[in-house]
């Protein structure tokens, strides 16, 4: 079925969703779920996504953090059929979408790719942390072209926006927090989903009278917070003017209330209860999302930021590359494309610095890992920078082996296509 817009139809305790649920469609569905639970009373319902067509995930985050805050507050059980049609079917999966809907029925997403998150739950400051880190690590394993200073800017972005979910929406369940990458039209998309109280209600409690599309208006502003003790309100602000550069964009959806890019907010039939935040940052050109964040002229250095603390040497110009700790895995393609990206990446961002590669406690690397990872670095850098930058420590002679030849080879096979 290709059903060109979201329907959405119910019978009992089953709700069937056709189409494509997407930011213009999602709160029909939304209002099903409370419709088939508050005003029928069902304590079990069924999501039947099977002729689902396209499923994008903010809005499926908003969905899923409303049906977990009704199991929690409620005690409303829900099982969700997956789509009929191959790929999206899988997504449901991977993407962790089907497990976070019925986990009694689906086992947490497995799929590991190198450059995107599936949805994930935090709860507390250090899941946070954990999560950001996992997102900035995401993102460097990435084909994205991002500066220093741009990655900082990402990441910056991304903290600020999940922390806006521990310090306002005042949901004990946290949030979710997905990050996807779209390589053909250099974009980092994140989506963060909560099912609290919401902005409006938010900036209410020290600014009465206001409607909700008021409210998220004044929330995309410098300097608006509900409380200046726990934040200085550049969050939404921020990032908006991040999501500015080139094709990228910026979208809330909070009560009663809608705003994108133009930062003009539309009042809407049906709410949202809690908000949905989902941007989308262009790095077609790498300084523009740092540039963007420059708050009344006083942006600084990056510190104190993932790859500082991660990379950096505390007393030397180098860099740390723990390969137990980067690779994952040392047997596969693959995991050799992946931490050769990362290194690049950092090499770039740090051109006076030696990278120390470290393969201690490595007993054995796989043909095709050194290939993707030392000898097309050794080619794409070049022999003279090579030498000059990467320094290989820790290795096994057997290891140091199999990183010679895979040079040697990928060299000479250079040579003889040139």
């Amino acid at each position: 079925m290709n059903a060109p817009h979201l329907q959405v139809s119910s019978e009992g305790g089953r709700i069937e969703i056709a189409g494509r649920l997407n930011l213009t469609s999602f709160r029909r569905l939304l209002a099903t779920i409370h419709q088939t639970v508050a005003d029928q009373g069902f304590g079990e319902v069924t999501l039947d996504f099977s002729d689902t067509t396209r499923a994008y995930p903010g809005p499926m985050l908003a969905v899923l953090a409303s049906c977990v805050r009704l199991h929690d507050d409620s005690d409303v059980d829900f099982f969700l059929v997956r789509p009929n049609e191959g790929k999206l079917r899988r997504l449901f999966s991977n993407a962790n979408w089907a497990h976070i809907a019925s986990p009694q029925r689906f086992a947490p997403s497995s799929w590991q790719p190198a450059s995107v998150m599936p949805a994930r739950w935090f709860a507390s400051p250090d899941e946070q942390h954990r999560i950001v880190d996992r997102i900035i690590d995401a993102v460097l394993s990435s084909p994205a072209e991002l500066t220093r200073g741009s990655l900082a800017a990402f990441e910056w972005a991304v903290n600020e926006i999940t922390d806006n979910v521990l310090q306002h929406a005042g949901s004990p369940q946290g949030g979710l927090v997905q990050l996807n990458h779209y390589p053909n039209v250099h974009c980092l998309e994140f989506a963060v989903a909560d099912a609290g109280k919401g902005i409006p209600d938010t900036i209410r409690t020290t600014r009465s009278g206001l409607t909700d599309p008021e409210a998220l208006e004044l929330s995309v502003r410098q300097g608006i917070t509900r409380d200046k003790a726990v934040g200085q309100g550049n969050g939404l602000f921020g990032t908006f003017q991040a999501s500015r550069v080139g094709d990228g964009d910026f979208t809330i959806h909070s009560g009663y209330a809608s705003i994108g890019a133009d930062t003009r907010a539309e009042a809407e039939r049906v709410p949202v209860n809690g908000t949905l935040v989902v941007v989308r940052l262009d790095y077609s050109n790498p300084e523009a999302l740092w540039h963007a964040l420059d708050m009344r002229g006083r942006r600084g250095d990056p510190s104190g930021d993932y790859v500082e603390l991660r990379y950096e040497h505390a007393t030397e110009d180098s860099l740390d590359f723990v390969i137990q700790r980067e690779a994952g895995s040392v047997g596969s393609r693959s995991a050799g494309r992946s931490a050769r990206l990362k290194l690049e990446k950092l090499i770039s961002m740090y051109p006076a610095h030696r990278a120390r590669v470290d393969f201690a406690d490595v007993p054995v690397i796989s043909s095709s890992f050194a290939d993707e990872f030392m000898g097309k670095l050794f080619v794409r850098t070049g022999a003279l920078r090579f030498m000059r930058t990467i320094h290989i420590r820790g290795a096994s002679p057997k290891v140091q082996s199999v990183l010679d030849r895979a040079i040697l080879q990928r060299v000479r096979q250079e040579a003889d296509d040139g």
